[in-house]
């Protein structure tokens, strides 16, 4: 069984990188276009921040960004 995390981590994954890479896009922009609560997502995207699929930036123009490229990323490693 798959838990609502994982499974909420890989639309979060897959939504990133369906995005243009010019620029990071903003948990708000995740959570609204995948219908994940906010406060759960930024937990979820941090703890992918920290096993190296994501980076991010702070301030205006912000957000988060694949590190890897999506070809990359084995969705069972996620899981």
């Amino acid at each position: 069984m798959i838990t609502k995390k994982s499974k909420y981590a890989i639309k979060a994954l897959i939504y990133l990188a369906k995005q243009p890479k010019v620029k990071p896009i903003l948990i708000e922009e995740i959570s609204k276009e995948e219908h994940i609560p906010k406060k759960f997502l930024e937990a979820i995207l941090l703890d992918l921040r920290k096993a190296g699929y994501l980076g991010s930036k702070k301030g205006k123009g912000g957000g988060y960004y694949l590190i890897k490229p999506p070809d990359e990323i084995n969705m069972a490693d996620v899981l």
